[in-house]
């Protein structure tokens, strides 16, 4: 026995040789093209979860793998899982807006005057009207528009974004609103000053063309349940409200702007009645499937997985990185047409007589990322392939834009095999690697490696059009994503035909994380990776990071946080806004639930940097 596994050894490294060390497979960038043409035309309106074009685009994907050969690995020998998800709310007749200033009435029509963004635990409410400023309370800005102004029981009303929105000179970010821009962080800051519910309106300063103040063609994004009722409001509606008290809502922007300091007011006699009518819509979308299988008999029912998701905003919605434009197509070229058109080429070249294969390949086109990593969570619950099979999981996500010849490559950690084969594949295919560790990460890789499965990241970097109805095929760059999949191509046949899988390897996370974003990642660290997959009151954790702080104090993943720091956690929103709140070194009181009993611990938070 110990000689004939040395002589399948010696087998399996001359075959790795020569997949090693093959020239580049030389991937036809016009062909990679047309197919990130087509998910990212006009035509796919953005291809958002629970619409006709993001089942036209599973069908596309669909046709492709079967014109390469690939077996349906769906549901019932079909080429799709399908799985159900809430993808947005659906407004009834019945939501009311009525503002009573002084002695009359004034009603507003709803998409004319009001849209719902947010419900609340009470969807019908009376309370008198205060002006709150921007809303905001940013103590690292010194800014506090709720300084010495008492919102309990009171309706808000407040400007959108932040001020000095565009200047380069503003404390807060300028060019780029910080997470006390959004309209979430102004609800979550007036629900826990015990405020009733809030109203926002389109600043005129900073958005004096803006033709539409309440981003309706948003209505079929999701109203989520922040706690209070929340509406946008238009700007006339607002104005008519300034006028009971004869004062300017431009002019009164303008002087917040001017002195980065709030001029918030109780209103004399004004006073609002809301009623919201809104439904959950829940729509049935589908992961695409499709198998290569191996010719080991051996080693065929073990599987390399390639991902991509394919699904991205539609017309923008809640998640767009440019609110104004809210309404227009976000064709997502790059976020993730670039991925899912990678992962069509690979199974054509992968699928070629002349392709070693000794395992099997499994290439998934994920839908219900964007809504939190919900195709590849619901794969991994119900997976069509053995999970202790799984050799490693290959996720592409945005490799249409690379520059420099550089790749980033998550999950180098993952595996101790992992970090000298990306070098040499990138080395191959003419690139320089800058790989991480972590298999954390927001997008489908993380659903796999925290099923304790080997992972690899492959990521072109963020850029100005991210999120925004500016990504268009028109900026990927082909050559350059052809190259990543030659890099890909050369891992994904090397784990196919050595003959010892790769060793799955929990990466000791830092004891500090990185800031992640703009105005989005400063302050403290707790380390709980949530799991926005399931609809729970609180935040269900999917894992916790070992050696971080929610490590420390004993939490464990399947835990579900309701308290932080004595105030109640509803959801991910609220859990992000209090972490915000507090500083590195705090020790914080957490309650969770754990198999539907509360544990109390103390976290002392770490710091991020």
């Amino acid at each position: 026995m110990v000689l004939r596994k040395r002589l399948l050894w010696i087998l399996g490294c001359a075959a790795l040789a020569a997949v090693s060390w093959a020239s580049p497979q030389q991937f036809d960038p016009e062909s990679y093209l047309r197919h990130v043409k087509y998910l990212a035309g006009d035509e796919l309106k953005g291809r958002a979860n629970g619409t006709p074009e993001l089942d036209r685009a599973a069908d596309y994907i669909a046709e492709q793998l079967r014109a390469s050969g690939l077996a349906p690995a769906g549901d019932h020998a079909t080429f799709f899982q399908k799985l159900s998800l809430t993808t947005g709310s659906e407004l009834g007749p019945n939501n009311k807006l009525t503002i009573r200033l002084n002695s009359r009435s004034v009603p507003a029509a709803l998409r004319g005057d009001f849209i719902p963004i947010a419900m609340g635990d009470k969807n019908s409410i009376e309370g008198p009207l205060v002006f709150a400023g921007y809303g905001i309370t940013a103590d690292e800005f010194s800014y506090d528009d709720y300084k010495s102004l008492d919102v309990t029981d009171k309706v808000v009303l407040v400007l959108a974004h932040e001020p000095r929105e565009n200047d380069d000179q503003s404390p807060f970010n300028g060019r780029q609103l910080t997470v006390h821009g959004t309209d979430n962080s102004k609800v979550i800051n007036a629900k826990y000053r015990q405020a009733r519910a809030i109203l926002i309106a389109q600043d005129p300063a900073n958005h004096p063309d803006a033709q539409n103040d309440l981003l309706i063609p948003g209505l079929g994004e999701q109203v989520d349940d922040l706690g209070i009722p929340a509406l946008r409001i238009s700007r006339d509606l607002a104005q008519k409200i300034m006028d009971s008290e004869k004062k300017n809502l431009l002019e009164l922007q303008k002087q917040i702007d001017e002195q980065v300091s709030p001029a918030s007011f109780t209103f004399g006699a004004a006073s609002v009645q809301i009623q919201l009518d809104i439904k959950r819509v829940r729509s049935e979308v589908r992961n695409v499937a499709g198998l290569l299988p191996g010719t080991d008999p051996r080693l065929a029912d073990e599987t390399v997985i390639l991902g991509a998701h394919y699904d991205h905003l539609g017309r923008g919605g809640r998640s767009s990185m440019e609110p104004q434009s809210i309404g227009q197509i976000h064709n997502g070229a790059d976020d993730n047409a670039s991925g899912v058109a990678g992962l069509i080429e690979l199974a054509a070249k992968l699928s070629r007589p002349a392709a070693p294969r000794r395992r099997s390949y499994l290439f998934i086109a994920f839908a219900g990322e964007e809504l939190g990593l919900h195709g590849s969570g619901f794969w991994t619950n119900h997976p069509g392939r053995s999970l202790e099979k799984v050799v490693a999981m290959l996720n592409m996500d945005m490799i249409g834009r690379s520059s420099d010849d550089v790749i980033l490559l998550s999950g180098a950690g993952t595996s101790p095999d992992f970090l000298k084969l990306a070098e040499q594949a990138s080395a191959q295919a003419g690139l320089k690697v800058k790989p991480s560790p972590s298999g954390y990460g927001s997008s489908d890789h993380q659903s796999f490696y925290l099923k304790k499965i080997p992972v690899l990241f492959f990521f072109s970097g963020l850029h100005a059009d991210y999120h925004r109805p500016s990504d268009d095929w028109d900026k990927i760059n082909a050559a350059g994503a052809t190259r990543i999949l030659e890099m890909i191509y050369a891992i994904a046949t090397q784990l196919n035909v050595m003959d010892s899988r790769p060793q799955f390897t929990q990466v000791a996370e830092p004891a500090t994380m990185p800031i992640t974003g703009s105005g989005g990642g400063y302050g403290a660290y707790f380390g709980s990776v949530p799991d926005m997959t399931g609809e729970v009151d609180g935040v269900r954790f999917s894992d916790v990071r070992p050696g971080s702080p929610a490590a420390k104090a004993g939490l464990r993943g399947q835990d579900v946080l309701v308290r932080f720091a004595g105030k109640e956690v509803k959801n991910l929103q609220d859990f992000t806004y209090l972490l915000r709140t507090h500083k590195p070194g705090e020790t914080v009181e957490v309650v969770v639930l754990r198999e539907g009993q509360p544990v109390t611990v103390q976290v002392t938070l770490g710091i991020r940097r």
